[in-house]
């Protein structure tokens, strides 16, 4: 007997296999060949390398070994041609605002300003942490305490953030400019007596008006000499 005619006739469904073939290889493929790849970082792993060069894509910044560097090859042949610091101080009695104008630069967002000179004077008073000096009739101090702040990185003017990864890169190296200033400049003028000489170079921020008592600038040394 036929087949019921018209629309009462059962129909087999339609099945797409070349729909289903696709999507089973294309399944496999993202097994074999996945888009991202979920990597835990373990404490001493390698940064990864660049495929074609080999060589590390992240270098991590070495705050202690940049500090060296830039110690040895710029803070210190900065520091031996630094300008005198009669004029600055000469300048700074008349007029401060003058004399940051005429022999301050100004660094960052705050416009800080800083002095980097370079004087001999005598000792004429040991404090608990600074030496206070007298050059040429006007008393600075010299910092021998323990160093704050970014006075050396901002101070030398040799320096700024693009030259390193990052703000926290940045804070970073001025922290290991500060160690090195303890660590090399500042212990010699721990023993030094009243009356010695002191040739120094080294790094003040600016005063926006005159301390009404005091020494008018405080270095933070970056190279000294003692004679007694």
């Amino acid at each position: 007997m036929g087949a019921p005619a018209g629309g009462n006739a059962r129909r087999e469904p339609f099945v797409a296999w070349p729909v289903i073939v696709a999507g089973v290889v294309f399944a496999g493929l993202l097994v074999a060949f996945p888009p991202f790849r979920i990597v835990t970082k373990r404490a001493g792993d390698a940064p990864p390398a660049n495929a074609s060069t080999g060589v590390s894509a992240v270098v991590a910044f070495d705050a202690v070994a940049f500090a060296e560097k830039f110690w040895r090859d710029q803070l210190a042949p900065a520091a031996a041609r630094a300008p005198g610091a009669l004029i600055l101080l000469a300048d700074l009695r008349r007029d401060p605002a003058a004399a940051a104008k005429t022999h301050a630069h100004r660094v960052g967002l705050g416009n800080a300003a800083f002095y980097f000179v370079r004087g001999t004077g005598r000792v004429t008073a040991v404090e608990r942490s600074r030496l206070l000096i007298e050059l040429d009739g006007t008393v600075v101090a010299l910092r021998t305490g323990p160093v704050f702040g970014n006075v050396v990185r901002d101070g030398c003017g040799l320096l700024d953030v693009n030259q390193v990864p990052g703000l926290t890169e940045f804070n970073a190296l001025s922290a290991e400019l500060n160690r090195l200033v303890e660590a090399r400049v500042q212990p010699p003028l721990k023993t030094v007596a009243v009356g010695a000489t002191i040739t120094f170079a080294g790094c003040a921020e600016a005063p926006e008006s005159l301390p009404a008592a005091g020494p008018l600038l405080t270095f933070i040394p970056v190279t000294v000499e003692v004679k007694p």
